[in-house]
């Protein structure tokens, strides 16, 4: 399936005018699960965050159908965009609800009980499977649990791509199977979503593309087969990989 796309353009970024990555060229559209792959400073991270609109591009655009996001105002890039960093443990004890509701305020809500916003916010709660934890405290969840509840916050905010970074990092592989099978379930309901993953074997078995990263520069891309490749991983990751072992992750 295939739809609107976010594309990147030429797209260098970086911090203190420093790039990280340099002279991207990729397309996440509607419909599909993009995983940005690579070893730790590949710029994976970086990358999420020029595509978010959270740090300014050193070169190159990043547009929606077209439209330069530069443009945009912070609401009205989330109104498009929803992004997922890298979740530290929750600072206050905030209920699951007024968690989650907290994504309706790019819509205009802020633990919002309109009809509209809650609505969106029981619907996120819901599909995240999370239904009855509404009025749990999130510093009394589990690791699991708690990511879910930060994706739910990412679906309130009825944002045609999701960005998230490093969804399963520090999750058991229960729950590392559980965040990955409901994002794959929001890319098969039309979302554009974007990972990045250090998990190579939950690459090649839910992703529809992979984008491999090296030192901030794209080393392959293409379906798992395409990119899960001994040679390329031997490269990328500096390391021996066995034939065998790359034939397991795309089983």
């Amino acid at each position: 399936m295939s739809g609107r796309a976010l594309e990147l353009s030429g797209l260098s970024a970086g911090f203190r005018k420093q790039a990280v990555v340099h002279d991207i060229n990729l397309s996440a559209e509607q419909g599909s699960l993009l995983v940005l792959a690579g070893p730790n400073g590949a710029g994976k991270s970086t990358l999420l965050r020029a595509m978010a609109g959270l740090i300014k591009p050193l070169g190159g655009r990043v547009l929606i159908d077209g439209r330069d996001i530069a443009g945009l105002s912070r609401r009205e890039r989330a109104r498009h965009i929803a992004f997922l960093p890298q979740s530290p443990l929750p600072p206050w004890p905030f209920t699951v609800w007024e968690l989650v509701s907290q994504g309706r305020y790019s819509q205009g809500g802020f633990f919002s009980r309109n009809e509209g916003d809650q609505a969106a916010a029981e619907r996120a709660i819901a599909e995240a499977g999370l239904s009855g934890f509404e009025n749990r405290p999130v510093t009394e969840l589990s690791g699991g649990e708690y990511q879910r509840v930060l994706i739910a916050r990412a679906m309130a905010q009825e944002s045609s791509w999701m960005l998230l970074d490093e969804p399963v990092n520090n999750l058991d592989l229960k729950h590392q199977l559980m965040v990955m099978e409901l994002c794959r379930s929001l890319s098969r309901a039309g979302k554009a979503v974007v990972i990045s993953l250090h998990e190579l074997r939950l690459a090649g078995r839910y992703a529809d593309s992979i984008v491999l990263l090296a030192n901030g520069r794209i080393r392959a891309s293409g379906s798992s087969g395409e990119v899960l490749r001994a040679d390329l991983l031997r490269d990328v990751f500096d390391l021996k990989a066995e034939e065998e072992w790359i034939a397991a992750m795309n089983s």
